[in-house]
């Protein structure tokens, strides 16, 4: 989290007058997972190309995903990495995949060249979706719709079963933060508290502050933890798109 954001969530919690207790406790109260969390060494990154790690122009990196095989994928642009967090959170994709396939097409003109794939999602079903994630002036720019729609009349060699684009309106930063969140609460996913949490929505007519659904708890990190696995079931929504903050409005779907 941004310092900046941290100042205001730390000021918004001291006007709400909430009384924050400074003392360092004697164990870690951050996560009380059910299963232990395991940490194997990812795969490398196994793209078709490997994007070089700094540049000027583009934010760029690598991260870890796919939980039941991890491996690095790599992203070279802010849209990238947030497209490949959020895509995570879909339960339809049990795979992710970067810089692939590789696939040629023909112009208008009739010249070859090849486009590779930012990322390539693959459905619980077995099908392959290759993904384009760009700013949507470039997408506009370099005519890359145009792309894609060639690449799928003209044949996709069995690599894939079709293709799609994100822009920066689907991976937004609060889309991606909001993503992380889900992420990381299935990794620390505590089954008593998710059942607290869960008999708690039970009770909730209305909306209602993401903050009171933990305010009083006896570890309000294990009961937010709880919340967001419920958010990722889909059990509990904002009222609004957006960051989820402390503050936000959310809306029980029980």
């Amino acid at each position: 989290m941004r310092r900046e954001h941290l100042i205001k969530h730390h000021l918004v919690r001291v006007r709400l007058g909430d009384k924050i207790d400074y003392t360092i406790p004697a164990s870690a109260t951050y996560g009380k997972p059910t299963e232990a969390i395991e940490y194997p060494e990812p795969l490398p990154a196994n793209g078709d190309r490997t994007p070089s790690p700094k540049s000027p122009f583009n934010y760029r990196g690598t991260l870890v995903a796919n939980n039941n095989a991890p491996q690095v994928l790599t992203f070279e642009s802010s849209v990238e990495r947030n497209a490949t967090l959020i895509l995570q959170t879909n339960h339809d994709i049990v795979e992710l995949q970067t810089q692939q396939p590789t696939l040629p097409y023909r112009d208008d003109d009739g010249k070859s060249h090849t486009h590779t794939f930012d990322l390539c999602a693959r459905l619980k079903d077995g099908r392959k979706i290759g993904i384009a994630a760009k700013p949507i002036l470039k997408l506009i720019e370099t005519d890359l719709i145009g792309t894609l729609l060639r690449i799928k009349q003209q044949g996709m060699n069995g690599l894939l079963d079709d293709v799609s684009f994100v822009t920066e309106k689907f991976a937004s930063d609060d889309a991606a933060y909001n993503a992380k969140e889900i992420l990381l609460s299935r990794r620390l996913r505590n089954e008593d508290e998710y059942r607290i949490a869960f008999d708690l929505l039970k009770g909730i007519r209305g909306p209602v502050t993401f903050r009171a659904l933990f305010v009083g708890a006896e570890v309000p990190a294990h009961r937010r933890t709880a919340l967001w696995c419920l958010i990722d079931e889909g059990l509990l929504r904002p009222a609004a798109p957006g960051r989820i903050e402390d503050t936000t409005l959310m809306i029980v779907t029980l």
